[in-house]
């Protein structure tokens, strides 16, 4: 119990714990949007359907959630991903679509695709959940 008139988490906490997560992000990201709609005809040479809403450092790490499956003789798997981006004015993050058609997030050459955006109080960072399919294609 804390004393009288006092709080256990004070206020602007989180706020000032921030630059700690986002000095631990080891990672440079890139986070594109497909851009869907009419396609120009003919295309552009240099048109490549995306467009890129943000770039910086940031945190990835696999969550063990595999989840395999043979649709079609043709074996697929799917790893999913928790995907840390900076929660900080210096690195102000604008909001990313998740879900169906959600931003693609690129680390190192692999693409993630974000699914779900992770909510609560006391934010450190922001937070999304993303897929990574690994498809096996037959000889």
């Amino acid at each position: 119990m804390p004393f009288p008139n006092q709080k256990i988490i004070p206020d602007g906490w989180a706020e000032y714990h921030r630059p700690v997560a986002a000095g631990v992000m080891t990672g440079a990201c890139t986070v594109d949007r497909v851009d869907i709609g009419p396609a120009p005809w003919p295309q552009p040479e240099d048109w490549s359907g995306r467009t890129r809403v943000w770039s910086g450092q940031c945190r990835i790490q696999e969550l063990k959630r595999e989840q395999s499956s043979v649709p079609v003789e043709q074996p697929t798997e799917s790893r999913q991903y928790l995907i840390q981006l900076p929660y900080t004015d210096e690195y102000p993050v604008p909001e990313l679509r998740v879900g169906e058609r959600g931003d693609i997030v690129t680390h190192a050459g692999v693409e993630y695709i974000l699914k779900q955006r992770m909510t609560g109080t006391l934010l450190w960072t922001h937070d999304f959940t993303a897929v990574e399919n690994q498809t096996q294609q037959n000889p």
